[in-house]
């Protein structure tokens, strides 16, 4: 008999949150007939019904279900902790350490704060490769890189039973606007302000380009987006002598800012977090060392704990 797992848990967690088998198992990042496998071991092993499944469309939760998901919430949290604590105490067996970034090391100090870290590490060697968002975390999970440190909406189908994410900083996404753009006018700008306005944003896998979407999409809306590049000098060369907008993390933009520019929030201010990403498994004394390391010397926008 198929015993309960901690990824078990994980998966019914999951679908309570989402009240869908299909989706569930697409963030999951497995079939549907292995997730439904999974929902049938925890509750054979509770031996209770969890999962009302006879409107496939909207799945209903008994009872029972809504006990083991509060229950199910502090395993997973307790895991995670656990699997943090016990990070130190594993020795570290690579020589050779890679890890995947998106394109901010530099103007986080990431890159220069890694490079000093690995100078006093004589038996390892620590490799930063930058690369955009979504080719980071495809090589993450090949295995490529032994950890990456990339945005929060990149890590979302994470699952915390598999990898530790551990917040390094947080950033504020602003709108760029030309230093004559009407809208620089207002202090803070609503996503209905940029409605008809075009947009020259960072493509899809970026950090940047999802939260972009998600704004929109809860006020009904769609942006005109007209141009997508991957470099930060492309996107704000696009905005002088025009009505353009583009958006970009505080820090990651503020090296490329001049008096052509101007910097606007959000009316409700939208904030990101820089995630250090590591499999839960193969977490090590070198690894939690760095993080502690980087979190202690990074130069950063806004504290991840503030």
């Amino acid at each position: 008999m198929t015993k309960l797992t901690i990824n078990d848990i994980q998966a019914y967690i999951m679908v309570y949150e989402l009240r869908h088998i299909s989706n569930a198992a697409v963030e999951l990042h497995m079939s549907q007939s292995e997730l439904s496998k999974r929902i049938r071991v925890v509750e054979n092993e509770l031996n209770i019904k969890l999962i009302d499944t006879y409107n496939k469309r909207h799945l209903q939760i008994t009872p029972a279900g809504e006990t083991f998901y509060h229950h199910a919430l502090k395993m997973i949290r307790d895991y995670e902790a656990m699997m943090h604590d016990l990070a130190p105490e594993r020795p570290t067996t690579r020589h050779q350490f890679k890890i995947g970034s998106v394109p901010i090391s530099g103007q986080y100090n990431i890159a220069q704060k890694i490079a000093s870290y690995d100078a006093n590490q004589s038996d390892v060697e620590l490799q930063l490769i930058e690369d955009e968002g979504n080719r980071v975390l495809q090589r993450l999970l090949a295995g490529e890189f032994q950890a990456a440190i990339i945005r929060d909406t990149q890590t979302q189908g994470l699952q915390p039973t598999e990898f530790q994410k551990q917040p390094l900083l947080s950033d504020e996404l602003k709108i760029i606007l030309p230093a004559d753009h009407p809208l620089t006018r207002q202090k803070v700008i609503r996503v209905q302000d940029l409605v008809n306005v075009q947009i020259a944003t960072l493509p899809p896998g970026s950090g940047v380009y999802e939260p972009i979407m998600t704004l929109f999409a809860r006020q009904s809306l769609k942006p005109h987006v007209f141009f997508e590049s991957t470099h930060i000098e492309t996107l704000l060369g696009m905005l002088p002598g025009t009505n353009h907008v583009t958006f970009l993390f505080k820090q990651s933009v503020a090296p490329f800012m001049t008096d052509e520019f101007v910097m606007r929030s959000f009316a409700i201010p939208f904030m990101s977090q820089l995630n250090f990403v590591y499999p839960q498994r193969d977490g090590n004394q070198l690894m939690t060392n760095l993080i502690d390391y980087l979190m202690t010397n990074a130069k950063t926008a806004t504290p991840a704990n503030s």
